[in-house]
């Protein structure tokens, strides 16, 4: 005979209101952005037909660009920076980088850095000089506390020209660091950063680089489990408790994860000396591109310092 509760209806209930992602989904999406980034970044850096800065010499090219890069500080003009981001852009165009991979891993990151730092800058209260705007005009200055604002407050030609200035090199250091990686694959990259004095740096890079993608897989099975497992969203407390948890366990299979690789390292031999299977040479191609480097530094250089000097941009 059935109990009675099973011949109970059951009650109505409607339909869940579809929410807004919440912290958990909205890291999952950001890692997998991430990842969908780096693999994308590899298969640029590993492309079918190489181009020019594909096949040079991954340490030839981590010095001319740090050289390029070093160079970059010693401008103070606008148009000399843009001589050497052409020259870094047209290296890249024949190399047959595409301009959306090169331009939109930074396009957030120069009006961030221009309103953050550049924009106040520009103002009479950081650079004084000849007033091309004025933001507002009052009769006395204004104490607010400690803090005593000017009766004017203007942007200024000087203060623009050193938000500017600022932008720019941004703009160029970073144009610099998106062209190496996107030509370079990581691995060559750390072999040609490595040296006695950076071996500890570059060696916990790789490892990271490594073994970061197998964490962040397993924060996805974690969220993914959870998921199989749930008929009801549970409540914003019980769901930081969850997340809590999850994290502490995430430390400890770290740890755990650390200790086995490195007793498989021993076991294969390593006395902390990595070993990579690339092999580096030089050729005529790496002077050819070093010598242009060298040319195009000096000639803004000397651009900067004889044609450019006596404007005030």
């Amino acid at each position: 005979m059935l109990p009675s509760w099973v011949a109970e209806a059951a009650p109505a209930r409607s339909a869940p209101r579809r929410r807004s992602a919440g912290f958990i989904q909205r890291t999952l999406h950001q890692t997998a952005r991430f990842a969908e980034h780096t693999v994308f970044a590899e298969r640029v850096a590993r492309p079918a037909r190489p181009g020019l800065l594909h096949t040079l010499d991954a340490r030839i090219k981590l010095l001319s660009i740090l050289g390029l890069i070093v160079a970059a500080t010693f401008l103070h003009h606008v148009p000399s920076l843009w001589v050497l981001a052409a020259f870094i852009a047209a290296a890249a165009a024949v190399s047959r980088i595409p301009a959306r991979a090169l331009f939109h891993r930074f396009w957030w990151s120069v009006p961030l850095v221009f309103v953050i730092a550049a924009l106040p800058a520009a103002l009479n209260l950081v650079t004084p000089g000849d007033s091309l705007l004025t933001i507002y005009r009052l009769d006395e200055a204004v104490r607010l506390g400690r803090l005593q604002l000017p009766p004017e407050l203007t942007i200024t030609r000087q203060g623009l020209a050193s938000a500017a200035l600022v932008t720019t090199r941004l703009f160029v250091g970073v144009l610099f660091a998106v062209t190496l990686t996107l030509t370079t694959r990581w691995d060559d990259l750390l072999k040609a950063a490595y040296c006695r004095a950076s071996a500890p740096f570059v060696l916990i890079l790789t490892m990271a680089y490594r073994y970061l993608f197998v964490l962040l897989r397993t924060v996805e099975d974690m969220h993914l489990a959870k998921r199989a497992r749930t008929i009801l969203p549970g409540t914003p407390s019980a769901e930081r408790r969850w997340i809590g948890r999850r994290v502490g366990a995430l430390f400890s299979r770290s740890r755990h994860l650390t200790e086995r690789v490195y007793s498989a390292m021993l076991a294969r031999g390593y006395r902390g000396e990595p070993k990579a299977l690339t092999a580096f040479h030089l050729e005529g191609t790496e002077a050819a591109w070093v010598l242009a480097c060298a040319a195009v530094a000096s000639l803004a250089l000397l651009a900067d310092r004889l044609l450019l000097a006596k404007l005030p941009w």
